[in-house]
């Protein structure tokens, strides 16, 4: 491209991001497009449509023997296919047209003639989310911290689906790093070229939470549930064949077909919630580590990767767990805010591990961490 249509370019976007005066475009990006969705969209998509899948089965089933109830089955379906329509064609609307850009003063994101944008000095902390299919590409969240209590809200923007999210951070915070070339990197490997650690750890027990915990019971009552159903439903459907209703005819199959699928579709929801609050929880808490470093506080579990600037770090607080170990939290502030963000240090229940807040879960030793982090420490990073 000219030169001169370089510059056409550079001021078209500038129009369409709305610029002020001083400012003067960085980069400019969109979303990789073809990328698979998340994980948790394409599990809604299959329950959705294993829900319209049984109410119709169940519709065509009270049609054939000539039962009332139909347009309430029939209803259902047609709900549950509207929600997967729509679950498809909305990120294709919402996700897919949008556009980022880092200016010398601020990060901003659009679609259509919607613009947001977060000053690149207001951030506190950042968050990278590794696509589980796709390489080197994920999603870029920056936050600038909240105040607790009355006043509390939330500042974010979100860049999702992008190449090379490590190098737009590195943008960001104003490091030229290039992008790496592996599929699951280690937290090490992240640093900038002159970062020098000073503290490294992991958590440390059954590396379980309480919201894991919760999860994996929940589970235990929807297999509960789905155990009874299906012996309640299949044992309905052998009291049938005994009065001769014959197998493989177009009710027994209808029927047949209609509690399978809602049994498996309970049956999956039961045990999927089992495996989330257990076999995964505990396999995310081993691939969990901790690095505080002369320049930022970094934690990384499974895909998701945090970057907490240390001058954003106003004091630590800790909290004793039952098994003996301690939750590490940062208070967080930001320039000219005043307002401090407690990281859930002051809530009753703590935030959970999967969001990758700002907290180190279950250490057996701090008071190395706490000196890291003392008045003097402190003011010499402000």
């Amino acid at each position: 491209m000219s030169d001169e249509g370089a510059t056409e370019t550079d001021a078209a976007s500038a129009r369409a991001f709305r610029l002020l005066p001083s400012e003067r475009l960085l980069w400019v990006g969109r979303p990789v497009l073809g990328v698979p969705r998340q994980l948790g969209y394409v599990v809604t998509l299959l329950a959705g449509g294993s829900i319209a899948t049984s109410a119709l089965l169940f519709a065509a089933l009270l049609r054939v023997s000539d039962l009332p109830g139909i347009q309430a089955c029939a209803t259902v379906a047609l709900y549950a296919l509207v929600f997967v329509v729509g679950a498809v064609l909305v990120p294709r609307y919402t996700l897919d047209p949008c556009e980022f850009a880092v200016s010398n003063r601020r990060v901003l994101w659009r679609r259509g003639a919607s613009v947001r944008s977060i000053d690149r000095s207001a951030i506190t902390f950042a968050r990278i989310r590794w696509h589980r299919a796709s390489r080197g590409i994920g999603t870029l969240e920056l936050i600038r911290a909240v105040p607790f209590g009355p006043l509390m809200r939330q500042e974010r923007i979100v860049l999702h689906d992008l190449r090379g999210p490590d190098v737009v951070l590195g943008l960001v915070r104003g490091v030229e790093r290039a992008p790496h070339d592996e599929d699951d990197p280690r937290l090490v490997e992240m640093l900038d070229p002159d970062e020098k650690v000073l503290w490294g750890a992991g958590p440390a027990g059954w590396l379980l939470g309480w919201r894991d915990l919760a999860t994996a019971a929940l589970g235990l009552v929807v297999l509960g549930i789905g155990v009874r159903y299906g012996f309640v439903t299949f044992g309905a459907l052998g009291a049938l064949e005994e009065v001769g209703l014959p197998v493989g005819s177009e009710i027994w199959s209808l029927f047949f077909g209609a509690i399978l699928v809602t049994f498996a579709l309970v049956l999956t929801v039961g045990s999927g919630l089992v495996w989330w609050g257990t076999v995964r929880a505990r396999a995310e808490g081993r691939d969990t580590e901790y690095l505080v470093t002369d320049r930022r506080v970094l934690i990384r579990r499974g895909l998701t990767e945090l970057s907490l600037d240390r001058s954003r770090i106003f004091d630590v607080a800790e909290l004793r767990t039952l098994g003996g170990r301690k939750h590490v939290f940062f208070i967080l502030d930001g320039p000219e805010g005043r307002a401090l963000g407690d990281s859930g240090a002051l809530t009753g229940l703590l935030p959970a591990r999967d969001l990758v807040p700002p907290v180190l879960y279950d250490l057996d030793e701090v008071a190395s961490l706490r000196a890291l982090f003392g008045r003097e420490e402190r003011e010499s990073l402000a």
